[in-house]
C-alpha cells in the first residue's frame, strides 16, 4: 500500500495548482452525492446552524462547497512539497502584523484552527515569517502513513506533536516561546466543556485554555479560506484574553468559549470553507469532563 501510494503523491505532483483545483470541484461533487451518510450530516449541521435563516438552496450550495474544498485540500496537501511558488504570491494574509507582534512578545503562543480552507498549506507562511511553530496533530494507526504525511508536511518546515500525551511537548515548546497551532472546532469528549457554537451546545476541548491558564501564554484564533482570486487566504483574531478567577472549572469553560466564538465567526464569514460533514453538536447529558 505505502508504494502505491507513494505512486499517486508523485503522479499527482506531476500536474499544476489549477488542475487540481478543476478536479478537486469535480471530486467534491462527486463525493457530495455519492457520500450519502456525510452529505446528511453536512446538511443537519447546516439547519441546525442557520435554522430558517438560509434556503434549502443556499445550505445545499454550502454543503457542496464544503465537499470542494475537502477534496481540493486532499489534492494540494499531496502537491505541497513540488510547489514552486513564492510564499508572499500565493498566500494572502489580511492581518499579518496581528500575529506577528503578539509572538514577538515572547510569552509563547497557541493559535486555536478550525478546520477551513487549506489548513495545511499556510504553515508555511509562519515559518517564512520567522515564526516557530508546532503542529498538533493526530498520528494514523499505520505507520507508512505517518512516515509519507510527514514527509510531505516536512516542505511547512514546522515540528509536528503527537496528539497523543501532547502536554509536555506543548509545554515544552511554548517555555521556548514558541508557537504551538492546534484545532479545536471538532466534538471532543475528554477533556472537554460545554460551549455554544451557532448557538447550539458543543463539546470542546479545553485544552487551549488549560496551557493558557497554565503558563501566561498568549491565545488567538487563525482560520484559513479561499480567496477570490485564487491564493491561500488567512487571518488572525486579536489575543484573547485569559479568564483567571481562581475557578479553574469555570474559567475553562469562559476561556474555551472566547475560542470558539472566534471560531464561529470566521465560519460565518466563509461558511463554503469549513468542514461541515463532521458531526460537531453530540452533547447529551454529560457534564464537563475538563
Amino acid at each position: 500500500m505505502e508504494t502505491l501510494a507513494r505512486c499517486v503523491v508523485w503522479f499527482i505532483q506531476r500536474f499544476s495548482l489549477s488542475t487540481h483545483r478543476k478536479v478537486g470541484k469535480i471530486l467534491g461533487w462527486a463525493m457530495y452525492h455519492v457520500a450519502r451518510s456525510r452529505r446528511k450530516t453536512a446538511l443537519s449541521n447546516l439547519d441546525l446552524a442557520y435554522g430558517d435563516s438560509l434556503s434549502e438552496e443556499e445550505k445545499v450550495w454550502i454543503a457542496k462547497s464544503s465537499f470542494v474544498n475537502l477534496a481540493t485540500m486532499a489534492l494540494e496537501f499531496c502537491w505541497m512539497p513540488s510547489s514552486t511558488y513564492n510564499t508572499k504570491e500565493i498566500i494572502h494574509i489580511v492581518n499579518p502584523d496581528t500575529i506577528l507582534s503578539a509572538y514577538a512578545e515572547g510569552k509563547g503562543l497557541i493559535v486555536a484552527v478550525p478546520h477551513m480552507g487549506n489548513w495545511e498549506f499556510e504553515p508555511r507562511w509562519l515559518r517564512e515569517n520567522g515564526i516557530v511553530a508546532n503542529i498538533v496533530s493526530r498520528s494514523q494507526k499505520q505507520p507508512w502513513v505517518n512516515r509519507l504525511v510527514r514527509e510531505i508536511r516536512s516542505v511547512n518546515g514546522v515540528k509536528e506533536i503527537d496528539k497523543r500525551n501532547a502536554l509536555k511537548s506543548i509545554l515544552s515548546a511554548l517555555r521556548r516561546k514558541e508557537a504551538v497551532v492546534m484545532a479545536i472546532d471538532q466534538h471532543s469528549r475528554k477533556e472537554a466543556v460545554v460551549t455554544q457554537f451557532f448557538g447550539k451546545p458543543a463539546m470542546t476541548t479545553a485544552s487551549a485554555a488549560l496551557l493558557a491558564q497554565k503558563t501566561g501564554c498568549i491565545v488567538m484564533v487563525g482560520a484559513c479560506f479561499r480567496c477570490e482570486d485564487g491564493r491561500f487566504g488567512g487571518a488572525f483574531s486579536e489575543p484573547i484574553p485569559t479568564q483567571v478567577t481562581g475557578d479553574r472549572e469555570t474559567d475553562l469553560q469562559e476561556n474555551t468559549q472566547r475560542y470558539v466564538s472566534e471560531i464561529e465567526k470566521f465560519v460565518r464569514k466563509y461558511p463554503g470553507d469549513w468542514m461541515w460533514m463532521h458531526r460537531r453538536w453530540r452533547v447529551r447529558k454529560e457534564n464537563s469532563s475538563a
